[in-house]
């Protein structure tokens, strides 16, 4: 039934003449909540303006509706935004807990290292070691 709605519309525009005038369709938001199609503009009907949709004169009112109910299905279209990729999301959170996994088995093994004798140049070289291994794990946010 909707296809066939669309190609009424579709046939319509197609028939109508090319200097054909172009009338000015009101989505009006009543004061009171609801909305509705207006030739009028909203202000003499106590509602506020809230979209306006340029459609042939010579089509008939239900036509313009139908022609500005898809002006503004489409503005929604593209109003929203895309929904991001879900494997970009789960890769991501793959890749930062392999990379948690490998800071802390570092972190363990510098440890190990620390433990043993060491000159103070080797001590403070594992130091700077691990606090750079932390500092990573604390921005990726690792358990």
């Amino acid at each position: 039934m909707r296809a066939l709605a669309t190609l009424a519309v579709a046939a319509a525009l197609s028939l109508a003449p090319a200097a054909a005038g172009a009338a000015t369709l009101y989505l009006c938001k009543a004061y009171g909540g609801g909305s509705f199609w207006s030739t009028a503009q909203c202000s003499t009907q106590q509602a506020t303006i809230e979209r306006i949709v340029s459609v042939p004169d010579d089509m008939p009112f239900e036509l313009q509706v139908q022609l500005g109910n898809q002006a503004v299905a489409e503005g929604a279209r593209l109003a929203a935004p895309p929904p991001p990729p879900p494997s970009a999301q789960g890769g991501k959170r793959s890749a930062e807990a392999d990379e948690c996994k490998l800071l802390d088995e570092r972190i363990q093994r510098l440890d190990a290292l620390a433990r043993q004798p060491q000159s103070a140049a080797t001590q403070d070289w594992i130091a700077e070691r691990r606090r750079a291994a932390r500092s990573r794990q604390f921005q990726l946010r690792c358990r």
